[in-house]
């Protein structure tokens, strides 16, 4: 290596020898002012040699490979998992002493090995780290290796190990300045209570810091108020200084723990997302169980040696964080309180059977209720009564959501489904009634000097919008019988019976392709806390609308060529199933009326040629042919009415009917007679 560098220098020094003659003048500067001045050559930087890489024997190498697998520890890492890829990009970081990391860690169940930090490391990863060109030998690995483990929670991590290595090591050293010490202190003590609420506060848990700073040692005794800077003229010594120092990081230590309290005093009084009784119970259960956990944190011993210290020195922070113990003690009894009366009213929810017995059911709760609003000495409050309702509520809306099987009623099955539906609604009814009527009858004799000021819109507004989208689901229902393809239309008659085919067909295609758009979406339809629900129904009844629309346009020109009962009575089976839809069958109704009026003018015609029957024809079996016409007529409207159903015009009609038809037999006895007498 050093003859190169001699021979570069050589090189070097033949071309600085080897200048254009020329180049003097062109180097002058050509401004008048500066003419004759010759600019000064630039000095080029040069970096600074690359340090030499070092040099490793075959067996070297393969030593301080094996050194790397053995200290790398994973719960299910053998030899056989070891690759030729890890071996080589391990060597690589020993020849190469550029490379500070070398982590080791699974991807995609495959022991990998890299030059950095991996940017995902789920089941976490274990690293060796060196100073900028640190060269690792057989020799020195062992004693200068820098190595550890990170799990998957980094944050959890890097915490364990401020807190309870770094952290303590630092407080003990004795190698940097008491200035540096204290800044570093300071800094520290901030950023592992940060890193604690980041990995404590998902978990629900207010976890505190607990500094290690050795406070028996420190203050074996009581301490003098000038160490909270009472007596500025007093003169410190060192020692003095360190414990000023060491007091001030105490009481940001406190006042952080006072913040982290006062969140969870935030925290217990705005909760939300109550959904259900169980939901109430685990806000409970899980509000227990970290005023538990603070409890016996506040219980430490070093957490009472630093107030027992700060109180000796008359600080603030102690009787603000004393107030908010005694806070957190009041809050454990609370919560114990609490659930021992929720959980009564939770076991009863989870044998809740409202579809079964609604009205027995429904009342046992809500007389629950009004017994831990009268008798729990903390959850009593306008507040909790108003949550333990409206997640009363929410119980019942679940039970019906898990009773409808929206894939049945929007499918194979839409007129079960109509069954399941007002049933929910049924329950959603008679637990408003329920409710109104032990408020108004039962409160006042539970206790009357005390008010049952709850918010009923607050407790119904869920009831009523889930009671709507039932009724949604329903009128759903109601189209798909209609217009769906598993209640087949009957068989158009007529000339034009074709044509009346493919227009009902195109009826059905437009309603299966808005129908679909509901089928995609079902999953939402009870989530009442999706609005978006609100622009698909829209849509589907606004294209409902349209369809009727064709639909009457379909039964008005049908009828335009009914002439006579016979084409009116077949037309009105194959529309039949219209009458389901209000709009329709009012509609068939008129249709039907416009059947009796047929009948009826068959009923004038068949009367007029009875009467004008001239004498010269075969009157008696002219008037027989009538009279069973006649007849025949009416069984057909009789029969049809069993599945139509009557009307305004049927009454006057068979009257009508009765009348002719005897006038029409008197006139056949009279010939008769006639022609008796003419023999």
């Amino acid at each position: 290596m050093s003859a190169k560098r001699e021979q570069k220098s050589e090189s070097s020094r033949k071309s600085d020898n080897m200048v254009d003659p020329h180049r003097e003048f062109l180097d002058m500067d050509t401004d008048e002012e500066d003419f004759g001045r010759q600019e000064s050559p630039e000095i080029e930087e040069e970096l600074p040699p690359e340090p030499e890489k070092p040099i490793f024997t075959e067996r070297e190498l393969d030593t301080l490979v094996q050194y790397v697998k053995d200290l790398t520890i994973f719960p299910t890492v053998d030899n056989k998992d070891w690759n030729e890829k890890c071996d080589v990009t391990i060597r690589e970081y020993f020849e190469n002493p550029a490379h500070a990391v070398l982590s080791i860690f699974h991807e995609e169940n495959k022991l990998t090995a890299i030059l950095n930090v991996p940017n995902y490391a789920p089941k976490g990863f274990v690293y060796f780290l060196r100073s900028p060109w640190q060269i690792y030998t057989p020799e020195n690995f062992v004693n200068a290796v820098l190595f550890g483990s990170i799990s998957g929670n980094i944050e959890n991590s890097v915490l364990k190990f401020l807190e309870n290595i770094y952290a303590p090591v630092t407080l003990r050293s004795n190698d940097c300045t008491s200035f540096i010490q204290t800044h570093v202190l300071s800094n520290l003590h901030e950023f592992i209570i940060c890193l604690t609420e980041e990995v404590y506060k998902p978990m629900g848990l207010t976890t505190l810091y607990v500094p290690k700073e050795n406070v028996f040692n420190v203050f074996p005794e009581k301490i003098d108020c000038f160490l909270l800077g009472e007596d500025t003229k007093a003169i410190l010594s060192e020692e003095d200084e360190r414990k000023i120092e060491l007091v001030d990081r105490l009481e940001r230590v406190v006042w952080s723990w006072i913040r982290q309290i006062h969140g969870e005093k935030r925290v217990a009084s705005s909760r939300t997302k109550i959904e259900s009784i169980h939901d109430e119970v685990n806000y409970w259960n899980a509000r227990h169980s970290n005023l538990n956990y603070l409890n016996a944190q506040l219980l430490n011993p070093e957490v009472r040696s630093i107030i027992d210290t700060l109180r000796n020195l008359r600080s603030l922070s102690v009787n603000k964080f004393e107030k908010l113990a005694r806070h957190i003690r009041i809050g454990l009894k609370e919560t114990s309180s609490n659930l021992t009366y929720l959980n009564v009213l939770l076991d009863l929810c989870k044998r809740l059977n409202i579809f079964g017995d609604p009205e027995n059911s429904i009342t046992e709760a809500l007389l629950l209720i009004l017994f831990i609003w009268a008798e729990s000495p903390f959850y009593n409050t306008k507040n909790d009564i108003e949550i333990l309702c409206r997640a009363f509520s929410s119980q019942i809306i679940h039970q019906c959501r898990g009773y409808v099987n929206i894939d049945v009623a929007l499918g194979s099955n839409p007129e079960e489904g109509m069954k399941t539906l007002k049933k929910c609604i049924f329950c959603c009814d008679i637990y408003k009634i329920i409710y109104d009527n032990l408020i108004t009858n039962v409160v006042s004799y539970i206790n009357s000097d005390k008010k049952w000021d709850i918010n009923e819109a607050e407790v119904f507004n869920k009831i009523y919008t889930f009671e709507q989208r039932c009724y949604d689901v329903f009128e759903i229902c109601e189209a798909l019988v209609i217009f769906g393809r598993s209640n087949k239309i009957g068989i158009f008659g007529s000339t034009r019976g074709i044509e009346y085919e493919a227009y009902w067909r195109e009826i059905q295609n437009l309603f299966y392709e808005v129908s679909n758009e509901i089928t995609v979406v079902r999953d939402i339809i009870f989530d009442i806390t999706k609005s978006n629900w609100l622009k698909k129904f829209r849509r589907f009844r606004y294209t409902i609308q349209q369809l009727e629309n064709m639909v009457i346009n379909l039964i008005d020109d049908i009828f335009k060529r009914v002439k006579n009962i016979e084409e009116g009575v077949e037309a009105m089976y194959t529309l039949q199933k219209f009458k389901k839809r209000n709009n329709l069958s009012e509609m068939l109704q008129n249709k039907w009326i416009q059947i009796w009026a047929i009948f009826n003018n068959e009923i004038e015609y068949c009367y007029t040629n009875a009467i004008d029957m001239p004498k010269e024809t075969d009157v008696d079996t002219n008037i027989l042919c009538i009279s069973r016409y006649l007849k025949t007529q009416y069984n057909v409207m009789i029969n049809a009415t069993d599945w139509m159903g009557e009307c305004a015009a049927e009454q006057c009609t068979l009257q009508r009917y009765k009348h002719v038809l005897h006038v029409i037999d008197e006139r056949r006895n009279m010939f008769d007679a006639y022609g008796t007498r003419g023999m």
